[in-house]
This record gives structure tokens, C-alpha cells and sequence, in this order.
């Protein structure tokens, strides 16, 4: 069973809380909402994740994140892929910065 972190701040103040370590992390509009979820997706490092999304790509972006919640994992991808239709089936479309392709 799969147990999920509470989510984190997306701050540099709170990087050293995210392990060095495999698994599937979901970003947060609203870290205090569950349900707004904007992209589902494997980490080889979820700490090198974590700080990548500190610095969005520029350019648009139709949301920008709040906040970061994960599971450690050695499978990730196939997690990942697991969540990801999970949410496709509930929500007929993807995450927000999830890519359809």
C-alpha cells in the first residue's frame, strides 16, 4: 500500500523535506485542496523534481502550482501511468500541464 506525503510548499524553504528517491509526485494548484491536481508524473529523484518545478518553463502556462505531493516508489513509471488513467477515466481529460501526447 502506497502511502502519500502531505503536500509540501513549492519553496526552496521546504526542498529538504522531498527524498532523494524514486516515485510519483502530484502538483497542487491549492495545497490545501486534494482535487486540483495539475500534473501526475514519475520522478527518478523526487528532490531534483521538486526543484525543478520551483522554476517554471517560461512562456504560458494555463496554471502554476502551489504546492507538491508524492509516494516513494521503485516502479514509478508504471504508477505513474496507473494515476494518470485513474484520472483520465474520472475526469474525461488530463492535468492541466499533464501533455496529451
Amino acid at each position: 500500500m502506497r502511502r502519500w506525503h502531505k503536500p509540501i510548499p513549492l519553496s526552496k524553504l521546504h526542498a529538504g523535506r522531498v527524498p532523494d528517491t524514486p516515485g510519483v509526485f502530484v502538483l497542487l494548484e491549492d495545497g490545501g485542496n486534494l482535487a486540483s491536481v495539475l500534473k501526475i508524473s514519475p520522478a527518478r529523484s523526487l528532490k531534483r523534481s521538486f526543484e525543478r518545478e520551483l522554476d517554471p518553463p517560461a512562456g504560458y502556462q494555463p496554471a502554476y502550482p502551489s504546492a507538491l505531493m508524492f509516494f516513494e516508489t521503485f516502479s514509478e513509471v508504471a504508477e505513474a501511468e496507473r494515476l494518470l488513467n485513474e484520472y483520465k477515466r474520472r475526469h474525461g481529460r488530463n492535468p492541466a500541464l499533464n501533455s496529451p501526447y
